[in-house]
């Protein structure tokens, strides 16, 4: 650890995550570290119970301790940066800790940023008002649409260069299982803001099978197509397998001003599977309508409908568009993509 401390003349971050174990995250052996630039090290905050729910729950003054650890290290370490991920425990209390302490270094960088809209409710409105100062300390919020850093940046009233738009990032493994043979069916897969009953309504009276893996209890109550057949809450590993096989996937989302859906939308690309998708703000900075995939209105029936006929009923278009997706993964959507375009948009 005294050699990793050393003082190199290249910029230095850490990265702190809330984990059960100090396994370093999936995408850690995929970057090419030495060719980033910058010193990356990881720095796990260990709870035996993971993540804690909230300030009540076991474990939270424990991993507020670690945060204060970790920071205490960045700062006597000598680190240029201490990266967080989205808008969890870790991310708010570096932050409040900086923000009370009047500290801006390390510079705090939070990856993958979002947080739910903010409505009319009370608690909201709180809410995001204690947001606004907690984070007014941070240094950059990576974000995963355009149209999402706009939002952040006018609802925190912060200047939008502090929410730079940063590709997302799939497993390179996943190339490898492109070009296996397809068979009849389409595949919808997530459980944050999907739109199912949309796609209930447009897979309903055509002649093959649309199959949903979702969350537990969340089409309770649906009137099911006899052509849809549900599944719930697979593991990863399993789904992977069940998309290889698929004709194409079908990502019916809600419009929202948040990123959702890339998760499920790279891997499909990745495998060289056509994506039918919802033009909202998580889409439409990564699909081209015809050329990469096939973008519909929100909530419109009619126009799902006919596009699931089509990339079901054209094997070519299907070929096309899952290749060209795939190379597009290949050229901007890996770890060390993303890794580059991290360092460039916060140095």
């Amino acid at each position: 650890m005294t050699r990793a401390l050393q003082r190199t003349s290249r910029p230095r971050s850490l990265l702190v995550e809330i984990k059960r174990n100090s396994d370093r995250p999936w995408w850690w052996n995929h970057l090419d570290r030495d060719a980033l630039g910058c010193e990356l090290i990881h720095h796990p905050v260990v709870l035996e119970q993971g993540r804690p729910a909230g300030p009540l729950a076991p474990g939270f003054l424990e991993m507020c301790l670690g945060c204060w650890r970790a920071l205490r290290l960045a700062r006597s370490g000598g680190f240029d940066y201490i990266y967080t991920v989205e808008s969890d425990w870790t991310t708010i209390v570096i932050a409040g800790l900086q923000t009370l302490l009047l500290q801006r270094n390390p510079r705090h960088v939070v990856l993958q940023f979002i947080m739910r809209e903010r409505t009319s409710a009370l608690i909201s409105r709180l809410k995001y008002a204690f947001m606004r100062w907690c984070f007014s300390s941070v240094h950059a919020f990576t974000c995963s649409s355009r149209a999402e850093a706009r939002y952040y940046a006018e609802t925190f009233g912060l200047p939008p260069h502090r929410f730079p738009f940063v590709t997302l990032h799939t497993d390179p493994r996943l190339l490898a299982l492109a070009g296996r043979s397809e068979e009849p069916f389409l595949l919808a897969a997530g459980r944050t803001l999907r739109d199912y009953p949309t796609l209930l309504e447009a897979a309903r009276g055509l002649d093959f099978e649309v199959v949903i893996v979702a969350g537990r209890g969340s089409l309770d109550g649906r009137d099911i197509p006899p052509n849809v057949r549900l599944m719930y809450e697979m593991p990863l590993p399993d789904l992977l397998e069940l998309m290889s096989r698929c004709m194409a996937v079908v990502l019916p989302l809600e419009d929202r001003r948040i990123s959702i859906g890339q998760s499920v939308l790279f891997q499909a690309m990745a495998m060289g599977k056509p994506v039918v998708t919802t033009r909202v703000a998580g889409t439409e900075d990564y699909v081209e309508h015809g050329r990469t995939g096939l973008l519909v209105p929100p909530a419109d029936v009619a126009a799902l409908r006919d596009a699931l006929r089509q990339v079901a009923s054209d094997p070519d278009l299907r070929r096309k568009l899952g290749a060209a997706g795939r190379g597009q993964v290949q050229r901007h959507h890996l770890p060390d993509h993303y890794a580059r375009e991290v360092i460039r948009a916060v140095s």
